[in-house]
């Protein structure tokens, strides 16, 4: 039986069909609605935007500007320098803080996801995290409306935390077929992810380190349980760390941020809705942590000895020293350097590694430039009132001892034009991530080992793949590596990897292996 549609039902077919090709617009970001009607489609989050590329506007007064600051932290010594310009978790009378005007209260939130939440929702105004963990946090605020800029570096890891591993593991490709424990989404498993990627380990077998691992809230259960010998290895903070290992007999620490010198650092960021309405009040509080620092550096014993009073942080002045000697408090010049002049900083390379991880683990969407993340003015303002550079001499490189082992070894395949040692364009970007591995292992050396496959006479391959080694370090150093932290050699066909009676096998056999040794210069 045929149904006759009146006037008015064509009207509303036609309505009903605009409405679902406007809501598919929608859902798939082609059009977003809420903002053609003044809100956001994203959520209900910060939307207030502070645009970093205008010169910072300072308010003749500060009277209309809050002299209150909300910080979230979680319970780490690395906060001192902020914690001794506000005598405590609370701005106390006499203070650097309080001789400031700013009333400063520390809110102490462990876990990390709800002190990203606390922020979000304007709970807090600041937060202490680290440069890895931001990268997440960033890309989810960003797909929320939550509109948020780092400012600030407090803290470089410096043997705070590490990989540690029972008798039988020395190196990182050990790890393979292991049980690993340690805290997911955290340092740790940035530290752990970054490893992994930078040794001769197959995807599969990363992946099944981490199917097989156990998942913890914090880096100290690690060591708990490798203590205990529930685990093969573990990915741990000092001193926490350091006792796992000598309760264990042959354990050993496999490698750790002194080595990985530039990969673990904190940062603070700020709320844009707080920064726009208050940056007078942003800009005293950096000006107040970095004379917190330089406090600390002039009369380290008080400052052991604040920590150590500060009831909610359980951490005795004694220990407090003990964790303090795994970190490097920034100062102005270490937080000038960081973030640098440009994208090519040690801030952005980690925003950019962080991100390929969060990626991979499908938390995040996309992949944001780190320019976008950050906001340098807060230090521009206050420029002059500190030393413009650091104390921090440049690393010494000596080579390793006759039969060292390296902690971990890339194969990479870098192709070059046939018979010849000049590196193809495309071969530039694989040298480019062994760079970002280089400035993230600042305290390493690095051999650069050229193989072939068996095809033609060996004399000739042994020459070719030491001229190609030679090629890669050549990129490197102009790339500002110093030469004397690189070692080339030649191997020809002598060292293969996979059979060479296969076009497969062959072209695993012609690669570039990088080996990668703690510096045992002091």
């Amino acid at each position: 039986m045929a149904v006759k549609i009146e006037k008015g039902g064509w009207t509303l077919i036609f309505l009903v069909g605009l409405a679902l090709v406007g809501y598919s617009l929608h859902r798939y970001g082609v059009v977003d609605f809420g903002k053609m009607f003044g809100s956001s489609s994203k959520g209900s989050g910060n939307a207030e935007v502070v645009d970093t590329s205008k010169p910072l506007e300072m308010p003749a007064s500060s009277t209309a500007e809050s002299n209150e600051v909300r910080l979230r932290v979680n319970i780490w010594v690395g906060c001192v320098g902020g914690l001794v310009a506000n005598g405590g978790l609370d701005t106390v009378s006499g203070s650097i803080y309080a001789n400031k005007g700013l009333k400063v209260s520390f809110k102490i939130i462990d876990d990390w996801t709800e002190g990203a939440a606390a922020l979000a929702t304007n709970n807090v105004d600041v937060m202490l995290t680290t440069a890895d963990v931001w990268a997440k946090d960033y890309a989810q605020f960003q797909d929320k409306n939550v509109n948020v800029h780092a400012f600030f570096m407090v803290d470089w890891s410096r043997g705070a935390d590490g990989v540690i591993g029972r008798q039988g593991i020395n190196n990182i490709e050990d790890l393979a077929g292991k049980t690993v424990a340690f805290a997911p989404y955290t340092p740790s498993h940035f530290l752990l992810w970054n490893g992994l990627k930078s040794s001769g380990l197959s995807t599969e077998q990363r992946n099944e380190i981490f199917a097989k691992a156990v998942h913890t809230k914090d880096g100290i259960e690690p060591a708990t349980l490798f203590a205990q010998q529930k685990v093969d290895a573990a990915v741990a903070w000092d001193p926490d760390m350091s006792d796992a290992v000598a309760k264990r007999a042959g354990a050993k620490k496999i490698y750790d941020t002194r080595i990985a010198n530039k990969l673990i650092a904190d940062i603070l960021v700020v709320s844009d809705r707080f920064a726009a309405r208050n940056p007078q009040t942003v800009a005293k509080f950096t000006e107040g942590w970095l004379e917190g620092v330089e406090f600390i550096r002039a009369n380290p014993t008080r400052a052991y000895n604040l920590i150590g009073t500060i009831k909610d942080f359980n951490i005795p002045a004694d220990l407090a020293k003990t964790m303090l000697d795994g970190v490097k408090l920034a100062d102005y010049a270490d937080n000038v350097a960081f973030f640098g002049a440009g994208a090519e900083s040690d801030y952005a390379n980690i925003f950019k590694m962080a991100q390929q991880m969060y990626r991979e683990e499908r938390l995040i969407k996309r992949i944001y430039d780190p320019e976008r993340s950050l906001d340098r003015r807060y230090l521009e303002v206050i420029k002059g009132k500190f030393p413009g550079s650091s104390p921090e001499p440049a690393p010494v490189y000596s080579q390793p001892a006759p039969g060292a082992k390296p902690i971990g070894t890339q194969h990479r395949s870098i192709y070059f034009e046939p018979a010849s040692a000049k590196m193809s364009l495309d071969s530039r970007a694989v040298v480019d991530e062994v760079a970002s591995f280089m400035r993230a292992y600042e305290n390493t050396v690095i051999d650069i080992e050229g193989n072939t496959d068996s095809t033609g006479a060996r004399e000739y391959n042994m020459r070719l793949s030491g001229e190609r080694a030679r090629t890669v370090k050549d990129y490197l150093t102009e790339k500002g590596f110093p030469a004397e932290r690189m070692r080339t050699v030649g191997k020809g066909p002598d060292n293969p990897i996979d059979s060479n009676a296969t076009p497969e096998g062959r072209e695993k056999n012609r690669r570039t292996d990088i080996k990668w040794y703690a510096n045992p210069a002091k």
